[in-house]
C-alpha cells in the first residue's frame, strides 16, 4: 500500500479551517486506499477520528492555545523539534511528505528530508510568509529578520517538488517575487468543510436557538484574524444598530475584542458573539444567516486564501466580500452574481448594501442559488481530492 506522510501543527480535533481542511484531505486519501501518516501539534486524548489508514503522532508541548504570538511560537517549536525528529527516523525516504505551512517555515523540515533520505516534499501554502506577519504588525518589513526569513522561505520553494496555493492571487504574487520558481507552482482550490443541506432559515435549528430565523441575519464565520477587515464589519453594525438586523460572529481571533469592545462601549444589541462551532454544527450554523460576510484589509488578498468563502458558497447563501477591486473574490462573486464585493474601510457602504438586501428578498435568495451552483461545479471536495492526489502521486511510488 502505497503511503504518505503529512505535517501539520493543527489536525483533528482543532475546529480551525486549517485543520478542517488538513483532516479531510487525510481522511480522503486514506479512503482512497493510501496509508495515511500525520503528525501534527495539536493534542487529542483521541488518536484517530475514525477507523482509517491514518495513523496520528502529537508532538509534545506544554503551551495551552491561545491567540497570542509568543504562545503561538513556543507552540511552533515544540511541534517543530518533535516533527524534526519524525522527519529523520520515521518518514521512509520513498514516501511523499506533505508540509502545511503552519507554522509558516515548517518547510525546513523538507529540506532536512530532502537532504538526509533524498526525498521529496510538496509546501502547501495557507498564507504567503513573511509578507503575512509583515501585513499583521508581528514584523516590520525590510528589517534583519524579515530579510532572513524571507531567504529561508525561497530555499523551502526552491527545493520542494511543487509549491501548492490555494488562488490564483496567490500564484500571482509568488511568480512576481520569484520568476525562476514558476514552473513549480500549482493551485488547488479548496473546498468546504462540510457536506451541507441546503435548509431554510426558517426551519433551521440553530436559527431558532439564538432567534434568528425572523431577523435579516448577517454572518461572519471563521477566524476574526489579523489579516481581516473586522472593523469595517463592527462600524457597519454600529450604523444599523437600530434596524431589524443582526450581526452574528461564530469563532475567535486576535480582532473578536474589537467587537466584543465594541458592544461594550456603544451598548449594542444587534451583535451575536458565538464560539467555534463542532463540525456537526455547522451545516445549520452556516445556514442560519440570510447573508454571509467574507473580509480582508488591503493587500491581504495575495497573502492569505479566504477558506471560509467555500462553506458559505456551499450554504446556499449569497455573499458580501469586503476587499479590494479585481481580487479573487471580487472576480469571483461577480462572475457568478452570487456576490457583491466592496472595498475596505467603508462601513457605510457596507451599511447601504446590507440595508439593501434586506429588503429585497428575491435578489437575496438568488444569489444564494447561485452560491450554491458554484460551489456544485467548482469546489466539492472530490474535484480537490483528485487534484491533490495527481501531484502528489503523479510518479510510481514504491509500496512500503
Amino acid at each position: 500500500m502505497k503511503q504518505i506522510a503529512i505535517l501539520t501543527q493543527y489536525f483533528y480535533p482543532h475546529q480551525g479551517a486549517t485543520s478542517q481542511l488538513i483532516t479531510d484531505l487525510a481522511k480522503g486519501l486514506s479512503h482512497r486506499g493510501y496509508t495515511v501518516n500525520i503528525f501534527t501539534g495539536t493534542q487529542a486524548k483521541q488518536t484517530t477520528p475514525e477507523s482509517l489508514n491514518l495513523k496520528i503522532n502529537r508532538a509534545f508541548s506544554p503551551i495551552k492555545s491561545s491567540t497570542s504570538i509568543y504562545s503561538k511560537i513556543a507552540s511552533s517549536i515544540f511541534f517543530l523539534l518533535g516533527a524534526l525528529w519524525y522527519v529523520i527516523f520515521q518518514v521512509p525516504p520513498s514516501t511523499p511528505l506533505l508540509i502545511a505551512s503552519n507554522p509558516p517555515y515548517a518547510g525546513v523540515l523538507g529540506i532536512c528530508f530532502k537532504i538526509i533520505h533524498r526525498g521529496k516534499y510538496y509546501f502547501l501554502l495557507q498564507d504567503i510568509f513573511p509578507e503575512s506577519a509583515a501585513m499583521s504588525g508581528i514584523i516590520k518589513e525590510n528589517s534583519i529578520i524579515y530579510k532572513f526569513l524571507s531567504k529561508v522561505i525561497y530555499f523551502t520553494y526552491k527545493y520542494s517538488e511543487y509549491i501548492i496555493v490555494l488562488t490564483t492571487s496567490m500564484q500571482e504574487f509568488i511568480e512576481k517575487k520569484y520568476p525562476d520558481l514558476k514552473s513549480r507552482i500549482k493551485i488547488i482550490e479548496n473546498w468546504s468543510i462540510a457536506d451541507i443541506p441546503i435548509v431554510k432559515k426558517q426551519e433551521n435549528q440553530f436559527a431558532q436557538k439564538y432567534q434568528l430565523q425572523q431577523i435579516f441575519t448577517v454572518l461572519y464565520s471563521g477566524n476574526l484574524g489579523r489579516m481581516h477587515d473586522i472593523e469595517t464589519i463592527t462600524e457597519a453594525a454600529k450604523i444599523l444598530r437600530d434596524e431589524p438586523i443582526r450581526f452574528v460572529f461564530i469563532g475567535d481571533g486576535a480582532k473578536t475584542q474589537i467587537v466584543k469592545q465594541a458592544i461594550d462601549t456603544e451598548h449594542l444589541q444587534n451583535i451575536l458573539i458565538l464560539p467555534y462551532q463542532a463540525r456537526e454544527v455547522l451545516p445549520l450554523s452556516l445556514t442560519a444567516c440570510d447573508i454571509s460576510l467574507v473580509s480582508l484589509i488591503p493587500g491581504a488578498e495575495y497573502i492569505v486564501a479566504p477558506s471560509k468563502l467555500y462553506g458559505m458558497l456551499a450554504a446556499g447563501r449569497g455573499i458580501i466580500s469586503i476587499s479590494v477591486s479585481n481580487s479573487y473574490i471580487d472576480q469571483l462573486l461577480s462572475n457568478s452574481g452570487c456576490g457583491i464585493n466592496i472595498p475596505p474601510n467603508h462601513p457605510q457602504y457596507l451599511a447601504d448594501i446590507i440595508r439593501q438586501l434586506q429588503s429585497d428578498e428575491e435578489k437575496v435568495k438568488l444569489m444564494g442559488e447561485r452560491a450554491r451552483q458554484l460551489y456544485e461545479n467548482k469546489y466539492t471536495f472530490h474535484r480537490a481530492l483528485s487534484e491533490y492526489e495527481q501531484i502528489l502521486f503523479s510518479s510510481p511510488l514504491e509500496d512500503v
